[in-house]
């Protein structure tokens, strides 16, 4: 039987740990290369833009779940990233449209946990295989305080956990190579 090692254990820490996403960058374009470290992600060389999409407070998540098979000797994580789009109108529409169409979405989600200044931690969602919109929903609500717009879950199978983006001694820019922000 084979052996994998463990290397360290876990410990609590201090209570300074929040939820939810702040914002996140879908590529249009395509990665080339990643250069990681100890699992977390150094550089993304490849071309085109991640375009930024602005989140309300407390409605963007990511989830991922491990999925394990003793009996096959397999193991994949499942992830999710869920978004609200506020504003049912033409042009967020024609984003959703577009965005679920696309098969092998890159997605970098922005955490509202991170550092004591607020910035927050960039993970890559999808790196190997993609992320795709695999539901949500779209419409006007009932009552005059519901959402107006969509609510849009993208889902994708990896052989790996998310990927954390280092961006010591700078932001997420400073992580990437040929590929710009918008």
């Amino acid at each position: 039987m084979a052996t994998c090692n463990i290397t360290s254990g876990y410990t609590l820490g201090c209570r300074a740990n929040t939820g939810g996403l702040t914002s996140v960058f879908i590529l249009s374009g395509s990665i080339t290369a990643v250069a990681e470290t100890a699992g977390a992600i150094t550089e993304i060389t490849g071309i085109g833009e991640f375009f930024e999409f602005e989140l309300p407070r407390n409605v963007g998540q990511l989830l991922e779940t491990p999925n394990a098979s003793l009996e096959n000797g397999s193991l994949f994580f499942e992830q999710q990233v869920d978004i609200q789009m506020q504003k049912l109108q033409t042009s967020v529409r024609n984003q959703v449209f577009e965005l679920a169409k696309n098969p092998d979405l890159k997605i970098i989600v922005k955490t509202n946990n991170g550092t004591d200044d607020g910035v927050g931690q960039y993970f890559l969602v999808g790196r190997y295989r993609g992320m795709s919109v695999s539901g949500g929903t779209g419409g006007s609500g009932t009552a005059f305080g519901d959402l107006n717009g969509y609510s849009l879950s993208f889902t994708g199978q990896e052989p790996a956990p998310v990927f954390e983006i280092d961006t010591t001694g700078g932001d997420l820019s400073t992580a990437l190579v040929g590929i710009t922000l918008g």
